[in-house]
């Protein structure tokens, strides 16, 4: 790993944050999942929002009703979530901010097409006022909007591989993912800058929310009830470097050494 390459958490830094357009700073969406290339050096490639993205990483009947609902007021055959690619997001930190010019998102993108652009007379879809010559370097590329689901068959999602049951090389439950570590040190994305390589998983040995960072990093400094409750929480809390991981299926990540070989979170 480059030594200076800087170091994300996906669920602590990315997931949830909001999106914002860096000219002027108006909110575009939230960062509901994250793309995948998968591989040997697997690293994220998009960012992912609307209820086609959140539904399928929250899961359960509340998930389904979410995707369900927003596939019957799209009228695409098999739609898919709405597609920022990593290409264009110059900053993480309280926010996302990305250049560009956004297309609308969302219920504004939907009324638009289904609504305003039925009335004779009305202005086009947001796929008509904004041309594709407008793509040209980084800055300048349109926020894309995915139309299928099939449209990126080779890509997986992020927010898949938390909460997965982690098992050990004998088949032992070892834990729960709890987040996934990203190093900007991937391939260069539209000859602009690097992507977030996955570079390993944290694992809590008891499945209980979310991390909220106190676990991990040098010297783990932290209130002392504040740790103590972690520790109740979650259990002991390793991590897997990303050649430590045996495979990955559906529902599990099956690891291919022993949980006393992972290291512990305070080195990270």
């Amino acid at each position: 790993m480059n030594e200076h390459a800087r170091v994300l958490h996906a669920r602590l830094h990315l997931l949830d944050r909001q999106v914002v357009r860096e000219s002027d700073d108006r909110l575009l969406c939230k960062v509901d999942d994250l793309e995948v290339r998968p591989g040997d050096r697997p690293y994220v490639t998009a960012i992912l929002s609307g209820p086609l993205a959140l539904g399928p990483r929250l899961g359960g009947l509340p998930g389904w009703l979410m995707t369900e609902t927003d596939r019957l007021f799209r009228g695409e055959a098999r739609p898919g979530p709405y597609r920022i690619d990593m290409s264009l997001v110059t900053d993480v930190g309280s926010a996302v901010r990305v250049a560009g010019h956004p297309q609308d998102l969302a219920l504004e993108r939907w009324l638009t097409r289904n609504v305003v652009g039925r009335i004779p007379g009305a202005a086009g879809t947001p796929e008509q006022d904004v041309p594709e010559s407008a793509a040209g370097d980084a800055s300048e590329q349109t926020l894309r909007v995915r139309e299928r689901e099939e449209d990126r068959p080779d890509t997986m999602r992020l927010g898949g591989l938390i909460g997965r049951t982690v098992r050990g090389p004998s088949g032992e439950v070892a834990g729960d993912t709890a987040d996934v570590r990203l190093v900007q040190d991937g391939p260069l994305l539209a000859e602009v800058r690097q992507a977030f390589r996955l570079a390993g998983l944290l694992i809590a040995r008891r499945r209980a929310g979310r991390l909220f960072g106190y676990e991990r990093g040098p010297g783990l400094w932290r209130p002392s009830l504040l740790g103590a409750l972690v520790r109740r929480m979650h259990g002991e809390i390793r991590y897997a470097e990303w050649d430590q991981i045996e495979s990955l299926d559906d529902d599990e990540v099956r690891l291919g050494v022993a949980w006393d070989r992972l290291r512990s979170t305070a080195d990270l």
